[in-house]
């Protein structure tokens, strides 16, 4: 077993879960290589204008903005719903991010349409597709609830030993424990 997916709707907790989980691994000097992704609000309306990624290292960069953000530059980049994809920060900070070389487990929130987007992010989930599936990489992802049709997600759930965790307003806050353990089993092997 390789793989851990975790699944649920927006809001959930799936984030939540993946950086107390990087946290925890940090803490028993398990090495972690990945990133998160994070919302960015306006300061004075609290509106959602885009979303970040953010690295489990605490690097930063736009993921995607609302096409009325301000930003003549995103009219460019492809979109998903309102926002336009921010492919060159995405990339440049993403792709990095995903080389799991030096780290015992790859952590990923999440795979989505933002981040599929991203022709090099697709390129380098088919590797890391490949890598589970050979058990060279331990790897933990999150992935949309609502995912029929995204290639990458159904291939990954087609992966043998492949545990998926759902994550609800219910279960969430037993879940972390669910997971951590899977991800620790996952690693101790």
């Amino acid at each position: 077993m390789s793989l851990i997916l975790v699944t649920g709707m927006p809001g959930v907790g799936k984030t939540t879960i993946m950086r107390k989980l990087s946290v925890e691994l940090a803490k028993q000097n398990i090495s972690v290589a990945g990133f998160y992704t994070e919302e960015v609000r306006d300061g004075k309306t609290g509106d959602r204008t885009g979303f970040d990624v953010v690295t489990f290292d605490g690097q930063r960069a736009a993921l995607a903005r609302t096409t009325t953000a301000g930003n003549s530059s995103t009219s460019r980049n492809p979109t998903v719903g309102r926002y336009s994809v921010c492919l060159e920060e995405f990339e440049r900070l993403a792709i990095p991010a995903l080389d799991r070389r030096s780290a015992d487990i790859l952590l990923l929130d999440e795979i989505g349409r933002m981040e599929l987007k991203s022709r090099r992010f697709h390129e380098r989930m088919d590797a890391i597709i490949k890598e589970v599936e050979t058990g060279r990489i331990r790897f933990v992802a999150t992935v949309p609830l609502k995912s029929a049709g995204i290639d990458v997600i159904e291939r990954l759930k087609r992966i043998t030993n492949c545990q998926l965790f759902h994550v609800k307003p219910s279960n969430r806050d037993e879940m972390y424990g669910d997971v951590k353990d899977a991800a620790l089993c996952l690693i101790r092997g």
